[in-house]
């Protein structure tokens, strides 16, 4: 019995010997292409508890998977003779045996958002969830300019510091806006002051990260991608395949921004609407209208208090406690801001009904939920200034100041927060040149699209998708009800919803669970 169990383990290793010899010869080389963009594979900067090195050990109930893992910058095209960014690269394989034609390349939000590629969130978040989803693709991953582990990164030092010095006073609407400017007025002076930093900056935006998609493509060698962008990644997705259409194999565009949409005209509506539509669903709702009676009246109630009586909260933050005023402006933005997850949906009637009763411990939960998120190190507020400065303007300021009376006319506090930031030009430093009218066009493609929407999404609303989707002939769109920003997120079962989208041949159950209704009627579950 025991010579048969030896040459069984022998040729198994054998196997393996040469599986790995062949998966070798499947990592992509150095390349440079003749507009100057390179790419070069190096080792990976973070520990995966490589076997052998390398490869991934994935340690199953009935046996063993090993899934092989590159690492590489890629050298962005020349200008002014140089490539001004080096980006972070990280290959996920789905096959020991072969690459895919067509890999899937994540393109993350902001802008400014980093692509987490750090050693604890390549293991314990990216890892997991690519095994969860099981697309039956390559998994692409990089950090797009300014961003991340970018090089240069760009970032302001003690921004965030400075930030919760002022979210520590009670101040006036003005006397914020004004202390906001002079933040990222000094911001735009420190990275003056470092050559490299301040060149890095005047090289960013949609158009330039688009080329940059398309030179990782070529360098790679790869076919053509499936582009899944969410948020503002959305919109470089959308730029990619109107620029390079022979690059995209198709597109899951989630939680969209498209070219078309001002970022910064659309804000007063934004806010105001998204609350309007997270409030409205608990009314609709039986158990919630029921356990939360006249939600929205008792919203105006607290405004009317914390603009005589604002609170004051101790949150926590890197080992230490801080003070957290709460004025009406600030309340109105932790509830705008829940809109990102669901989970913090669904605690948004309990907060106001709390508050209404003068009890505070809600609040507190909300706010130091809210400030993990605003207070992200790995977030280039740079980048998003620069960027949407650039690309977005406020075309008529006074109509958008009409906009605004009108808006908020039953709500004075507010409109007069709205207002104020009206009277600082905060793009007055920020964005080198407007992008020119051709960029706001929408964006036509044939290509085969997946357009996922939250229905209470408060960053883009589900009009905006469902308004691409319908102008896209090859496209399917999918709007949850119980989802807020970036669905993949919020509704796990849009995963499966993807993974047939990316795997048309292959036969799926169709349909997402009970749990996570998708246009059937079903709202949130408030319970």
């Amino acid at each position: 019995m025991r010579k048969p169990l030896i040459f069984i383990m022998i040729i198994g290793l054998l196997l393996l010997l040469v599986s790995l010899n062949y998966s070798h010869s499947l990592i992509p080389k150095n390349k440079e292409l003749v507009n100057g963009a390179r790419f070069e594979i190096t080792e990976c900067w973070f520990d995966t508890n490589l076997f052998p090195k390398g490869y991934q050990l994935d340690a199953w109930l009935f046996g063993l998977t090993l899934r092989r893992i590159e690492c590489g910058y890629l050298s962005t095209r020349k200008e002014q003779n140089k490539s001004v960014f080096r980006l972070p690269v990280v290959i996920i394989r789905d096959s020991l045996w072969r690459n895919s034609q067509h890999p899937v390349l994540n393109i993350a939000g902001g802008p400014g958002g980093a692509s987490w590629l750090g050693e604890k969130d390549i293991n314990g978040e990216w890892l997991p969830r690519i095994k969860q989803n099981d697309w039956h693709h390559d998994i692409i991953l990089y950090d797009t300019r300014g961003t991340g582990l970018s090089q240069p990164a760009l970032h302001c030092d003690h921004f965030l510091e400075n930030s919760l010095r002022v979210l520590a006073k009670n101040v006036t609407p003005e006397e914020e806006a004004q202390s906001n400017y002079q933040l990222m007025a000094t911001c735009h002076q420190k990275l003056e002051e470092d050559e490299t930093l301040y060149n890095a900056l005047h090289h960013l935006g949609t158009v330039r990260s688009a080329h940059d998609i398309a030179d990782l493509a070529d360098t790679l060698g790869v076919e053509s991608l499936h582009l899944y962008g969410t948020s503002y990644g959305t919109r470089v997705a959308l730029e990619v395949v109107r620029r390079y259409p022979d690059h995209v194999a198709s597109m899951i565009l989630d939680s969209v921004y498209p070219q078309e949409i001002d970022g910064e005209e659309t804000m007063p509506d934004l806010y105001l609407d998204a609350i309007e539509r997270i409030l409205t669903s608990c009314e609709e709702h039986p158990l919630c209208g029921l356990q939360y009676p006249n939600i929205k009246g008792k919203l105006h109630v607290i405004l009317q208090r914390l603009a005589v009586n604002p609170i004051t909260l101790t949150l926590y933050y890197k080992n230490r406690n801080i003070d957290f005023v709460v004025t009406p402006s600030r309340f109105f933005s932790l509830i705008y801001n829940a809109g990102y997850g669901i989970s913090i949906i669904k605690e948004i009637p309990n907060v106001i009904t709390s508050l209404y009763r003068g009890e505070t411990n809600a609040l507190q939960f909300l706010a130091q939920n809210d400030l993990s998120m605003m207070l992200d190190e790995s977030f280039s507020n740079p980048t998003y200034m620069e960027v949407e400065c650039n690309e977005n303007e406020i075309k008529n300021q006074q109509a958008y100041i009409n906009n605004i009376n009108k808006k908020y006319q039953y709500l004075p506090s507010l409109k007069r927060w709205q207002l104020a930031s009206v009277q600082y030009d905060f793009c007055k430093h920020w964005g080198a040149k407007e992008s020119d009218s051709a960029f706001h066009q929408a964006v036509i493609s044939n290509k085969p699209i997946l357009v996922l929407a939250g229905k209470l999404d408060s960053a883009t609303p589900s009009e905006w998708g469902k308004a691409v989707a319908q102008r896209l002939p090859n496209s399917e769109y999918h709007e949850f009800k119980a989802s807020g920003h970036a669905v993949l997120y919020n509704i796990p079962c849009a995963r499966d919803i993807v993974r047939r989208f990316l795997n048309p041949d292959k036969q799926y159950l169709q349909g997402c669970n009970n749990n996570n209704p998708i246009d059937n009627g079903q709202g949130i579950r408030w319970e």
